[in-house]
């Protein structure tokens, strides 16, 4: 499927369309390249899908945004298991790769492990197996199988204008993380630990028959919404307060370091919560159902018809999504020049 110009204008969108283009595609599958989070493919049974999808955790190791053991291994599970919760999907399970440092003792691999199980569990599954070697860096690799009845499955598509935007929880913490790497905030400001986010699976099986369009924030807010927007043809409005939409820690270290909550909202390493939209005339009837499951959704917004990320306010305020979206690309590694940039666009100095 052929790139439209508004997803050519990003990179990451040009790079995979070029995978597209190199590899045949299973003529059964049953999701455009991204389109949904996961790939998805028909079961004999008629009624399910398997979903799965795979990720890597190894340039984040490499800068440095995570040191510890159970960081790595924690992530490395939930990388792919919130791409299942974005499909709606219950997963079976997950087959890991990891790659040992060289010189690591038996701690680095038990601190690992300890994180890969405890991210597992809190998903309601287990690693299954995989594969493990040696080399100069640590890398872990993570492939998540679930299964999602083909009449309850989510998709990135199906926004329209007048849809409410929400998501599953309150936001920053991915951007909080790398700020810690990036500025060397001491740990008492911001610790590695703080950050644990957890794949929405159970909030996930809450939004099938509302949810219009999915999809998880793993490379932070700004970029879930550009991407939406672009596969949908559609824009948004975000009417809630910016700092009120950072979780606790994230608006104190915020605050703690004088920078506007919208540079913790656009950064380009996220915190894994799923957004979605929902009818307008569901929003009494979700809400109320979601509470009584012991769910509370955060409403960012709505869609609108001029393809556009607007705050509202007085007078609205349209952010460059796209520039901000490459400009990881462009800063080539560069930390420095990336925060410095991002905060320059942010700020519109």
């Amino acid at each position: 499927m052929p790139l439209t110009n508004a997803m050519q204008m990003i990179a990451e969108n040009r790079l995979l369309s070029r995978w597209s283009d190199l590899l045949e595609r299973r003529p059964d599958q049953q999701n455009h390249p991204q389109e949904t989070d996961a790939e998805l493919v028909p079961l004999p049974d008629g009624k399910n899908l398997l979903c799965t999808t795979v990720d890597t955790i190894a340039e984040e190791i490499a800068l440095g945004f995570y040191r510890y053991p159970e960081t790595i291994g924690w992530m490395g599970a939930t990388v792919s298991l919130s791409d299942l919760a974005a499909v709606g999907s219950q997963p079976l399970g997950l087959v890991v790769s990891v790659t040992l440092p060289q010189d690591a003792d038996p701690s680095f691999q038990e601190g690992v492990a300890r994180g890969l199980d405890a991210a597992c569990r809190a998903a309601g599954t287990f690693v299954l197996g995989g594969d493990t070697n040696f080399g100069q860096a640590a890398s872990i690799t993570s492939c998540a199988l679930g299964l999602v009845p083909a009449d309850r499955l989510l998709r990135r598509t199906g926004c329209q204008p007048g849809q409410l935007v929400y998501a599953s929880g309150r936001l920053g913490a991915g951007s909080a993380a790398a700020a810690r790497a990036i500025m060397d905030i001491p740990e008492k400001l911001y610790s590695e630990s703080d950050f644990r986010p957890r794949a929405r699976i159970e909030e996930a099986q809450h939004l099938s028959g509302f949810a219009k369009a999915c999809m998880d924030t793993s490379d932070g807010l700004v970029a879930t919404l550009d991407q939406l927007m672009r596969l949908n043809q559609v824009g948004f409005e975000i009417t809630a307060g910016l700092m009120d939409a950072l979780e606790p820690r994230s608006r104190r270290l915020c605050r703690q370091l004088g920078v506007p909550p919208l540079l913790l909202l656009a950064g380009h390493h996220g915190e894994f919560e799923l957004v979605f939209t929902v009818a307008k005339e569901d929003r009494d009837r979700f809400e109320r159902q979601a509470r009584s499951r012991g769910f509370t959704p955060l409403l960012l917004g709505r869609t609108i018809a001029d393809p556009v990320i607007r705050i509202a306010g007085d007078p609205p305020r349209q952010i460059d999504s796209a520039r901000i979206r490459n400009l990881a690309d462009e800063a080539g590694g560069d930390l420095t020049r990336y925060l410095m940039e991002l905060t320059q666009i942010v700020t519109g100095t």
